[in-house]
């Protein structure tokens, strides 16, 4: 319960970014650090849509984020 509601914000144990669930109309928040041992839980509509290049650790998700940003910013020229 200690990170319920609080999608994105630190861990209140570990300091890592709160994850969400989303399942129909429900939402269940988890930290992916202390209660899966790193690993990304797949949300249903997302995991449906990206198959196999759903990530599988948070750093992996980081990365994906990283990359998309710098691939949809403008050139300088």
């Amino acid at each position: 319960m200690a990170v319920h509601g609080k999608f994105g914000a630190p861990c209140p144990r570990c300091g890592a970014r709160v994850q969400r669930i989303v399942y129909a109309e429900n939402e269940a928040n988890y930290c992916p650090n202390c209660q899966t041992g790193g690993k990304l839980l797949a949300d249903r509509a997302l995991s449906r849509l990206l198959h196999g290049d759903w990530p599988r650790t948070e750093a992996e998700l980081e990365e994906k984020k990283a990359a998309a940003r710098a691939g949809l910013e403008p050139d300088a020229s």
